[in-house]
């Protein structure tokens, strides 16, 4: 794939792991992304694999996420530094960053100030709940929202009950949600030539991807609860099988695949077994 946004400065305020996942999409994409950080750096700098990368501000999940950018620390604190955003802002095409909603503005860098010096800047904020609402200055971090948002309800086994994911996976999906919306903006800005807020919440991005189990319920009345490493079809033929030389994972999912399991375990007639028939009979 060519690479897009080649041309496209970001300013890049994002810390941690949602908003620069975000930025990291668009700067593989082509984008001019400048990290900015402030002296000492994003946390994510300090941690695995070990001591000695954590000391030079090199831990592997800042550098996981933080290639293929530009990096300079300010301390926005100083009017000076705010004068050198104000200064980067009047040539960038986006401004990036997950404080919580309100500290860019009191720090004089918010949407409103930005593009008054460049209308044509596209500003895109990720926060736990959003720019606005109740919860919008609650913060948040990856597995407070997948608590919230459900996921943790349908991970992991009956025995164990609710279960985070292996991995960051609604920072993760907030990211990315940041990243469609700031190439929407860019493509909108074609046509009107101007700028806009780009607001995402993790939690209205993690529940977009819980929508099939809502429609479950709605529709059907039924609660998904735990179901281990079995798929969302709830066939059995869909799951996680301890065998001989370790584990395989079986994706039988439709009537077609499991015909073709049936022959390749020596019992084709399974299929034609009333208790096999058809979908809903071998849950």
């Amino acid at each position: 794939m060519s690479q897009p946004f080649t041309g496209v400065r970001v300013l890049d305020f994002t810390q941690v792991f949602a908003g620069p996942f975000g930025s990291y999409q668009l700067a593989l994409l082509g984008a001019d992304v400048i990290k900015i950080e402030r002296p000492g750096g994003d946390d994510m700098r300090y941690g695995p694999p070990n001591k000695e990368w954590s000391d030079r501000g090199l831990g592997t999940g800042w550098m996981a996420i933080n290639a293929n950018k530009r990096n300079i620390a300010l301390d926005l604190t100083k009017p000076e530094a705010i004068a050198i955003v104000k200064k980067l802002a009047e040539t960038a095409d986006v401004v990036m960053e997950n404080f919580r909603p309100g500290v860019m503005d009191k720090l004089g860098i918010g949407y409103e100030a930005l593009s008054k010096v460049n209308p044509r800047i596209i500003y895109a904020a990720v926060s736990g709940f959003g720019q606005t609402g109740p919860e919008r200055t609650t913060g948040a971090y990856d597995g407070k929202i997948q608590a919230m948002s459900g996921l943790m309800s349908i991970t992991g086994s009956q025995e164990s009950g609710p279960t985070r994911a292996g991995f960051a996976v609604c920072d993760a999906i907030g990211g990315m949600s940041l990243a469609f919306g700031v190439a929407s903006a860019l493509f909108q800005r074609t046509h009107t030539g101007k700028g806009q807020l780009v607001d995402v919440a993790m939690l209205d991005s993690a529940l977009t991807f819980m929508s099939s189990f809502v429609v479950d319920y709605t529709v059907g009345g039924h609660v998904q609860g735990p179901s281990g490493n079995r798929a969302q079809s709830r066939l059995p033929t869909a799951d996680l099988f301890k065998v001989k030389d370790g584990h395989l994972l079986l994706a039988v999912n439709n009537d077609k695949q499991f015909i073709a399991l049936a022959k390749a375990i020596g019992h084709p007639d399974l299929p034609n077994d009333p208790r096999f028939i058809d979908w809903p009979s071998r849950i």
